[in-house]
């Protein structure tokens, strides 16, 4: 069977979303709904292996946000589509299958962050948005590592990661968890400047 390849550029703020997953139903979708009642309205179909983010507080429904802008992601209401999911729905990514550290291979590469190759809305010392979008790895300050490209292979297959896909995502590491589920791949990751941190799912 021909490999799922699809980039889920997800992140959590340390302070918003707590946890990132996808869906486990055997339909292949889950309806989010506006409120937590059956017969409340249908905002959303959560498709099988689509990411997402959710707040668990041990109630029967969880509260999910799905971003939609799939290539870059901003906090705010404007830009996101929150509903309720039934718990039974909700598949963790920790709880995924770890993926065969040799059939899927990820690797950055990395170099000094130069504040005079890019532009931003900062004042020297704190910034929000670099280049246009929203920043990730750092808690306001400048970052100092920036991703210059990402080396992605599946069975030794090339995998071509367009930098539209992580130009927001700053101070990455090679801490990395691989998991798999069925064709598809999820790469987990923190990324911390010591303070802000943001969690990263790819491929």
């Amino acid at each position: 069977m021909k490999n799922i390849i699809t980039i889920l550029i997800c992140f959590i703020s340390a302070l918003s979303y707590s946890q990132i997953g996808i869906i486990k139903d055997k339909d292949g979708f889950t309806n989010v709904r506006k409120a937590t009642d059956t017969k409340s309205e249908i905002i959303y179909k959560l498709k099988e292996n689509e990411a997402f983010w959710f707040n668990d507080f041990g109630e029967d429904w969880i509260e999910v946000f799905i971003p939609q802008d799939k290539f870059s992601v901003e906090d705010t209401d404007d830009l996101m589509i929150g509903g309720y999911i039934h718990k039974s729905r909700v598949q963790r990514i920790e709880n995924l299958t770890l993926a065969d550290q040799d059939e899927v291979r990820f690797k950055y590469e990395l170099r000094e962050f130069k504040r005079e190759n890019h532009i931003d809305n900062g004042n020297g010392k704190f910034v929000t948005k670099i280049d246009g979008r929203k920043i990730w790895g750092t808690d306001g300050n400048y970052p100092k590592i920036e991703i210059q490209k990402i080396n992605a292979s599946i069975k030794d297959k090339t995998i071509e990661i367009h930098k539209v896909l992580f130009l927001d995502l700053y101070e990455c590491d090679t801490r990395i968890t691989k998991y798999k589920n069925g064709n598809t791949y999820f790469i987990h990751q923190y990324c911390s400047d010591g303070a802000g941190f943001m969690s990263y799912c790819g491929l």
